[in-house]
């Protein structure tokens, strides 16, 4: 039996940026969504329902707050946990979008052993240890 995998849905207009997301999690363990607009990830969060959104907030067309408002008001998404990884770093900012349902807030640049930890905290949270397990040995593979 093939194991479950993590679907998560990376909301970021920066190319490089998603570029890196992307090795950040391995295909063995995550089926992982990109998605360089707001529209985009609507189209994509109602076909696949993630298990995990890493959001930002400053997109082409809108504020990422608006997705993350659109999946705290629906209740199939409503326990989806939600990472606004942003260049806002101001803490009125951090405050706003845990306020508004964010359940985790993460400023450009980030350390990338902290997202993981970040992620794999999330993940337990939210679909068990197994999960959150077979991502981080995933992962642990793949570091140098």
């Amino acid at each position: 039996m093939e194991p479950v995998k993590c679907k998560i849905l990376a909301v970021e207009d920066d190319r490089p940026t998603q570029k890196l997301l992307e090795t950040v999690f391995p295909a063995e363990s995550t089926d992982f969504l990109s998605a360089f607009t707001l529209e985009e990830g609507y189209a994509l969060l109602e076909k696949h329902r993630p298990d995990m959104i890493l959001l930002d907030r400053m997109l082409p067309d809108g504020d990422g707050v608006e997705l993350c408002l659109k999946a705290r008001n629906d209740p199939r998404l409503r326990s989806v946990p939600i990472l606004i990884l942003t260049g806002k770093t101001e803490v009125t900012d951090k405050v706003f979008g845990l306020k508004i349902g964010a359940d985790d807030y993460l400023t450009k640049p980030f350390a990338v052993a902290e997202l993981r930890a970040r992620v794999e905290t999330l993940l337990r949270r939210a679909g068990g240890n197994d999960l959150a397990r077979q991502i981080r040995n995933c992962i642990m593979k793949r570091q140098p």
